[in-house]
């Protein structure tokens, strides 16, 4: 049995050749995307991932970004709130602030504004400018924070010692992006960052730094050794004695990425191998010229012996 096509049942929409062009090497949920956007517009991560139902954010910054490189998508104009089609050139219009006198209608209609009010007040330590109420009523009622999160987002900021509404909004709002929409969300994550705070301590107490002064780059760098990888500190220190002297970042996780490819999980896992390596090295004699100038048998490490005192 056959089919063809009906006939259009609603809005169409023009998309570009070159999607179908690449319909054979796609992976999963990059058509959906590239269809979505070129249907909106929109182009925010989050808010996709959200629309789509998808599991992360994280998939759909992948699809964009291989769609860049396909030549759909272009970079955004610095002054552009949201990014410029190829196709289509299809943009969305900056994101809302009420008014002053929209805020005293609105807190009229809903008294959960007020409590969000007084309650910002409370977290910030006194009255709040008429331009932070906006920003923060907007949040709740443009945005569609609720507002647990919104409280969360300003304690958060205010305990780092922020206390400007624009602060607090760009904060709240990447959180938004990545796919935290809910205050259970926004407990679960700050949790997260609390954790991943304790472990850059760690790492500098290990690498005998002063304090946990990292990057952004190095700072995901370590949170992945513990989430990703899966690893403790005990096999981290491994690690750091192994890249001694050179107290890199990056160096010391490319030996724990080799280690877990490697099939490493323990202390135990990289001592047994090391000990086996060396087992299998010959030493270099007449009869076996070739071999590795390495004493066979030599242990993991060399333990430091001090002289006696006269």
């Amino acid at each position: 049995m056959g089919y063809q096509l009906a006939e259009n049942q609603g809005d169409s929409i023009a998309v570009p050749q070159l999607v179908f062009a690449r319909l054979p090497e796609l992976e999963e949920d990059w058509l959906r995307v590239a269809l979505y956007v070129i249907s909106t517009g929109e182009s925010d991560p989050g808010f996709i991932a959200r629309a789509l139902h998808l599991k992360s954010a994280a998939s759909v910054r992948a699809a964009l970004t291989y769609w860049k490189g396909a030549g759909l998508l272009k970079d955004a104009h610095p002054n552009r709130s949201r990014a410029v089609l190829a196709a289509g050139n299809l943009e969305q219009v900056p994101r809302r602030r009420l008014t002053t006198a929209e805020v005293t209608h609105a807190a009229g209609n809903d008294p959960a504004i007020a409590a969000l009010v007084q309650e910002c007040q409370r977290l910030m330590g006194g009255t709040i400018s008429e331009r932070d109420t906006t920003i923060l009523v907007s949040l709740y009622t443009e945005d569609k924070m609720p507002v647990d999160m919104i409280l969360l987002g300003v304690a958060h900021c205010v305990g780092l010692g922020k206390r400007s509404g624009s602060y607090i909004e760009r904060r709240l709002l990447d959180w938004q992006r990545n796919g935290i929409t809910t205050g259970e969300a926004a407990e679960q994550y700050l949790n997260l960052l609390a954790v991943r705070e304790e472990r850059e301590r760690e790492v500098a107490e290990l690498l005998e730094l002063p304090s946990a002064q990292f990057t952004r780059v190095q700072a995901r760098e370590i949170a992945s050794w513990y989430e990703e990888l899966k690893f403790d500190r005990a096999m981290i220190a491994e690690a750091i004695a192994t890249a001694s002297p050179k107290k890199d970042v990056r160096y010391i996780g490319g030996i724990l990425k080799r280690w877990y490819t490697e099939g490493k999980r323990t202390v135990k896992d990289v001592i047994a191998q090391s000990n086996l390596t060396a087992q299998n090295v010959q030493p270099v004699s007449a009869e076996n010229p070739n071999a590795k100038r390495v004493l066979k048998g030599v242990p993991r490490r060399v333990p430091e012996f001090k002289k006696n005192e006269v």
